[in-house]
């Protein structure tokens, strides 16, 4: 790789990805998403492909003021690549000031157009953080990012906006056919208005597309149709451990012991459907390996109980109840000879079988 002296006040970086020709460029325009960002010393920019990272590069900058609304003649880069790449590459841009500092950071996702010029604009989020290695700052509660709007259709026909929890930035990608709910390779193939998500962390070999939402009527199709109480906004997007203002659509499921016994909760291969808080709210999880116990085992917490079970001081069975006049009105499901569905108080849908 190769790249030229900064030629002021352009910043331009000419950088050769391979060898061949002819020779494809993107040109990235840098941009503040909020005030300028002043005295920036130096810009790093890692360049990758997929999960493959394929160069680092880092280049002064002289004292250069990144603002909003930007043109050409401030903040340019201009990377270089061999006539055989192709594809979608990813920019992570951080600005530095003189003592190493971060002082903004954003993502861009960019094809490549073979022997032509594609541009893009990266949206650097100003910050403050000086860690020793200029890594991020501490992510507060419900931050939301610079960028495309998740929960809207934002982006061009054929691209999606997804969150770039590194750059801590949103940025359009190419959109794929998986609907929500359904399978996804990698980080890509989600139909737009949704991202894949991987459940590995949690303990499940699973990744799914789900689909983002700011209000309850946005998740409303998901539950038509569904053998739950309906899909609701209510899920937050984590970075790091730390929730963002960024929400998903739940599953609409089957909770009930029955309906695990039969496999027919209606969650994907992998995943348990579950009572999070309250039991007309519902939603597809990774099960703990703690979720064992079934009629009567002893517990004290549900984590302990089986999917289709809850705890109350013993393990037991969920069931389809529509509490009317604190009496359950739906046909008897429970599982175990004997046993009844009854009303748990502040709940309607869901009881437990005693």
């Amino acid at each position: 790789m190769r790249f030229s002296r900064v030629l002021w006040p352009a910043i331009l970086l000419g950088a050769t990805l391979g060898c061949s020709s002819p020779q494809s460029y993107i040109v990235l325009l840098l941009e503040s998403s909020a005030t300028p960002i002043a005295n920036v010393a130096q810009i790093t920019v890692v360049v990758s492909q997929g999960s493959t990272q394929m160069e680092t590069l880092t280049y002064p900058a002289s004292d250069l003021r990144i603002v909003s609304d930007a043109n050409g003649s401030m903040g340019t880069l201009s990377v270089s690549f061999s006539g055989n790449q192709a594809g979608d590459i990813k920019f992570l841009v951080t600005a530095l000031d003189a003592r190493g500092c971060a002082i903004g950071v954003g993502a861009a996702l960019i094809s490549i157009i073979k022997g032509a010029t594609n541009e893009g604009i990266v949206f650097l989020a100003p910050e403050e953080s000086c860690t020793g290695d200029a890594g991020a700052a501490d992510l507060p509660p419900d931050s939301s990012f610079p960028g495309c709007d998740p929960s809207g259709l934002s982006c061009p026909t054929t691209q999606s906006c997804q969150i770039d929890c590194q750059a801590r930035s949103n940025i359009c990608a190419a959109a794929g056919s998986s609907a929500a709910g359904g399978a996804c390779p990698g980080t890509t193939g989600c139909a737009a208005g949704s991202q894949c998500f991987d459940y590995s962390s949690l303990g499940c070999g699973t990744q799914l597309c789900l689909r983002f939402c700011a209000t309850d009527g946005d998740c409303a199709a998901l539950g038509d149709g569904g053998v739950g109480p309906g899909s609701f906004c209510r899920d937050a997007v984590a970075c790091g451990g730390v929730t963002t203002a960024y929400r998903t659509c739940t599953f609409s499921c089957d909770p009930t012991a029955a309906a695990a016994k039969a496999t027919h909760t209606g969650c994907p291969t992998g995943l348990a459907c579950v009572i999070p808080s309250s039991m007309d709210h519902v939603d597809c999880s990774c099960p703990e390996a703690t979720r064992t116990g079934k009629e009567n085992a002893p517990c004290t917490s549900t984590a302990q109980c089986a999917p289709g079970f809850l705890c109350e001081q013993t393990c037991r069975a969920v069931c389809r109840c529509d509490a009317q006049s604190g009496v359950c009105t739906a046909p008897n499901d429970c599982p175990t000879t004997g046993t009844t569905c009854t009303v748990v108080p502040n709940q309607t849908l869901y009881g437990v079988c005693l």
